[in-house]
């Protein structure tokens, strides 16, 4: 495996830390609206990251219907090994490339 694909594979395993919390927010929010707009986790790459990002239940759920797309801050995204899909004015969503985007749908907690 290059340093690259290695980068990118480390990026999916700490992404989907944070995608298994937004999973249990997403459970605690089910009772909610599914237009109100609620607090999750920025599941970016930097396993250091606190920042927060506002979305819709609804909007969570059309991000996980597939297994490699991540919601983050703006600024969190990492061009070498992700592609910047959907933006809004509150978070991007990103996905893997290559071998970061066999490792994010193997993790995937919904898979």
């Amino acid at each position: 495996m290059s340093d690259d694909e290695a980068r990118a594979v480390r990026a999916a395993e700490n992404q989907n830390l944070f995608r298994t919390v937004n999973e249990r927010v997403s459970d605690l929010n089910s009772a909610a609206s599914f237009s109100e707009v609620t607090a999750w986790v920025c599941e970016c790459a930097d396993p250091a990251c606190t920042e927060r990002i506002s979305m819709t239940v609804d909007e969570y759920e059309a991000l996980r219907s597939d297994g490699n797309s991540f919601a983050v801050a703006h600024g969190h995204e990492l061009i070498d090994v992700e592609d910047v899909g959907a933006r809004t004015d509150r978070y991007l969503v990103v996905s893997k490339r290559s071998a970061g985007a066999d490792k994010a749908r193997r993790l995937d907690p919904r898979s």
